[in-house]
């Protein structure tokens, strides 16, 4: 059985990453750093707790093995009960969360701004976005170059993998394009005498209807 806590997500992708074969906290934290973070947050603590965590409710089980002249190293492996428990939080519906996008807020919120402030905050946030799109695309060509295409793949773990990078890659372009345009549409109509006074704001429109 899944544990009702809030860390039931956390703990779902650390079974997901040990699917695959056994790993080390750190190969873990490595893993989890190259790839889930980019959609799934965690800080280094919570993931070394959640381990631990998981030892006790027998979903993994984790063994030392000693080494010569280096440190000892800790090798964390899924047990039958954590695949059933990964099995039954992948089948089970994914609720709709709540959004929660600052950007959009302050945005939503600029009207207090004057508008070439508004323009540079816009434009600031889409060379932010872009940056991560050519991050996410560099990824994409590396894999590419490496395993060839994910439409021919067998690895099913690297196929579904490729289906959230793209998703990624989709989300990054659009939303930096949407502050190129915003930040564009902004420029325009600051330049147009009276405009703020002669008409009630979107805000009002969007909070008051």
């Amino acid at each position: 059985m899944l544990p009702a806590t809030a860390s039931i997500t956390l703990h779902s992708a650390l079974l997901g990453l040990l699917a695959r074969r056994p790993l080390t906290g750190y190969e873990i934290l490595k893993r989890f750093t190259r790839s889930v973070v980019f959609f799934w947050n965690a800080k280094r603590s919570q993931i070394y707790a959640e381990l631990k965590r998981m030892e006790r409710l027998g979903f993994v089980t984790s063994r030392v093995t000693v080494q010569q002249g280096r440190p000892n190293k800790r090798l964390y492996a899924i047990t039958p009960a954590g695949k059933a428990a990964l099995r039954l939080w992948l089948d089970r519906p994914t609720p709709a969360g709540p959004i929660k996008d600052e950007m959009l807020l302050r945005t939503f919120f600029s009207h207090v701004l004057p508008p070439p402030r508004a323009v540079a905050y816009l434009e600031r946030h889409g060379e932010e976005h872009r940056r991560v799109l050519e991050e996410f695309e560099g990824i994409k060509a590396a894999l590419l170059a490496r395993y060839g295409s994910p439409e021919t793949t067998e690895d099913r773990a690297l196929f579904f993998g490729s289906l959230v990078l793209e998703q990624g890659i989709r989300f990054e372009r659009m939303y930096a394009e949407w502050c190129r345009w915003a930040a564009a549409e902004t420029a325009r109509w600051r330049g147009r005498p009276g405009r703020a006074s002669e008409a009630p704001s979107a805000a009002d429109f969007i909070m008051t209807s």
